[in-house]
């Protein structure tokens, strides 16, 4: 293949002769360094997600400092507490999770025109949006549980001294 390649070079002045085979390899080189950055892109995005979950639930708990002081004062154990705040934090992050997969499916549907790469559609894949929002949920849960923790370890004369 070298070889014709070679001839038809020598033949053909001036002009880019290349071997189907070296194009293949090359786009499929360029494909792979696509696939690793956009592996790179969504653990970013994912740690930052996780990142603003561990921020804002820490925000929710230390402004409900006395609600969570009433709470236990009144019997709520320490696992209750917990229970609460994970329950919340896998609503809003199931919620998150389903906002986000519904935007990247629209994200997805309005650049499929700009492709070059003929006709192309977009399918329906139920398991990649229950995936999707299962590792919204975990993501959300594993950011939520420091600061639920926290508010399980609150004290209730401390949290209803905030008053």
């Amino acid at each position: 293949v070298d070889d014709m390649v070679m001839q038809l070079q020598s033949v053909l002045p001036g002009t880019d002769v290349q071997a189907v085979q070296q194009v293949v390899k090359t786009r499929m080189h360029a494909l792979g360094q696509f696939r690793l950055f956009a592996y790179g892109v969504a653990v970013t995005v994912i740690v930052i997600g996780a990142l603003l979950v561990f921020v804002t639930m820490m925000g929710a708990i230390s402004e409900r400092t006395r609600e969570i002081g009433i709470f236990r004062a009144i019997g709520y154990r320490r696992r209750h507490v917990l229970h609460l705040v994970l329950m919340e934090a896998a609503v809003v992050s199931a919620m998150a999770g389903v906002l986000g997969y519904v935007s990247g499916v629209l994200a997805t549907i309005g650049a499929l025109p700009l492709l070059d790469s003929g006709p192309v559609s977009w399918q329906w894949n139920p398991t990649l949006a229950v995936l999707s929002v299962l590792a919204a949920v975990v993501v959300g849960l594993l950011a939520s549980l420091q600061p639920a923790l926290r508010a399980s370890r609150l004290e209730p004369s401390e949290a209803l001294r905030a008053l």
